[in-house]
């Protein structure tokens, strides 16, 4: 049941991303919500239902964004894996270690991204990049507590 009210949540904040995240930006940049989903999935849930929650994110925002449909859906599904590994290696109960952690998804996510629209042959200027590429991420990672917050409080994982 809480996997099902945490999958309304990403609903929620990928409608919210889509619309009222645009009143929200700074630089033109607005912080990537439905990243931070597939984040929070890969460290409180187990990896079957982490895989297929950031799978499901990764398709919404490809559904609300023009980017080339499966390309988040893949990376999100990625990102989750590489996560889950290193959860084995690592404690990732810090809440500083969680903001380095999504700072570097978040950076690795644009990055990545970039990079498949450069290679399907779209022109992304160094300035264009570099303001996505770091402001974005860091925009997401201040984003990251307030997110966490209210999965929280929603009861649908727990601290």
């Amino acid at each position: 049941m809480k996997k099902l009210i945490f999958a309304g949540i990403i609903v929620v904040l990928a409608l919210s991303q889509a619309t009222a995240a645009y009143y929200v930006h700074i630089f033109n940049i607005r912080p990537d919500l439905i990243l931070i989903c597939a984040v929070i999935a890969a460290l409180f849930y187990r990896p079957r239902w982490a895989l297929s929650l950031s799978v499901f994110a990764g398709l919404l925002k490809d559904i609300f964004s023009v980017a080339p449909f499966g390309m988040n859906a893949v990376l999100f599904f990625l990102w989750s894996f590489l996560i889950i590994k290193l959860s084995r290696v690592i404690s990732l109960d810090n809440s500083y270690v969680r903001l380095v952690l999504i700072f570097i998804v978040a950076i690795s996510d644009s990055i990545a991204s970039m990079l498949i629209l450069l290679l399907s042959g779209n022109f992304i200027s160094w300035g264009v990049f570099f303001r996505i590429a770091v402001v974005g991420s860091l925009y997401t990672t201040l984003f990251f507590p307030l997110v966490l917050k209210l999965a929280i409080k929603s009861s649908v994982i727990e601290s």
